[in-house]
């Protein structure tokens, strides 16, 4: 494997728009969905997450968003694409597309519907990582993957050359700090849970990967300038308390159906969730809206 990147900043997880009958990606709004972010200072794109709706979209989708999101950036920023599937032959192809295309790095949870033992889950990564050469960063997401690592079984997974990043959305700040602070230059964590951005960066983290910022990047990126950039504590906390307020409307709605909202509400025409992901109700916007102008947030529409 080449040098080990270092991410910086705030990377989105973009949703991926779709077109009014959600029979095929919009690669119009996609497209603009990426300048969106790039335009507020973004560190990087995740494609095909979970926030883009990876588990409704075809293998020929996925590769076809990693394509045109990594185009549209040009370089601009780093590309992390989820490439994660239910079966190591597709991850591995997913995976090895991702490269192929120009990705910086694949972010890669387990598979999630039958359980595997740990030793497959070891088996699995390291398949992937003997198909590539760019980094992987492992998606520990145990509540829909099944598998919550302890700091044993990380330990033994930084052992995989390739494996090199751990996007943490456990919901729960004590692996991101076991990881931060006692597997330095091994394993290097990334935050994956809004709630948790705050203390991530206050505990050292350099980037965050943060679903709900694809429709507030400008907001996100000023409290990384103001925490870890300046390192102003009581601004920043000014800031958080402004981002509180929209993750706090978060809820109520599948979290997919609340960041297209709000995307709609800034401008972003991506669409609504494929089913069995319903869009938000009408009377949402409204709230959603409310609570963006509250928090700076310039709203474009009420859709």
């Amino acid at each position: 494997m080449s040098e080990v990147p270092n991410f910086e900043g705030i990377i989105p997880a973009i949703v991926t728009p779709f077109t009014a009958d959600g029979t095929a990606v919009n690669d119009d709004v996609l497209r603009q969905v990426v300048r969106f972010q790039l335009d507020a200072g973004v560190g990087g794109l995740i494609p095909c997450g979970s926030t883009g709706e990876f588990f409704s979209l075809t293998h020929d989708e996925r590769k076809h968003v990693v394509e045109t999101v990594v185009a549209e950036t040009n370089g601009a920023v780093p590309v992390l694409p989820h490439t994660g599937a239910l079966t190591t032959k597709e991850t591995v192809e997913l995976s090895r597309h991702a490269e192929q295309a120009g990705a910086a790095a694949v972010m890669v949870i387990p598979p999630f519907y039958e359980p595997n033992t740990f030793p497959e889950l070891l088996a699995h990564y390291r398949a992937i990582s003997d198909a590539i050469s760019i980094p992987i960063v492992y998606y520990h997401m145990p509540s829909a993957s099944g598998h919550p690592l302890s700091r044993e079984q990380f330990e033994q997974l930084a052992e995989i050359e390739n494996v090199r990043f751990t996007k943490d959305s456990s919901a729960e700040p004590l692996p991101f700090a076991e990881i931060s602070l006692e597997m330095a230059g091994r394993l290097t964590p990334i935050n994956g849970e809004d709630k948790l951005v705050f203390a991530a960066f206050a505990e050292g983290a350099r980037a965050t990967v943060w679903g709900s910022a694809t429709f507030f990047p400008g907001l996100a990126v000023e409290l990384y300038d103001t925490l870890v950039v300046k390192q102003s504590l009581g601004d920043a906390r000014a800031v958080w308390r402004r981002i509180w307020s929209v993750l706090q409307a978060l809820r109520g709605v599948s979290y997919q159906s609340a960041v297209k909202a709000g995307c709609e509400l800034v401008g972003l025409p991506v669409g609504s969730p494929r089913l069995p992901i319903a869009p938000a109700p009408k009377e949402y916007y409204s709230q959603l809206a409310a609570v963006l102008r509250a928090a700076g947030v310039e709203v474009v529409t009420e859709a």
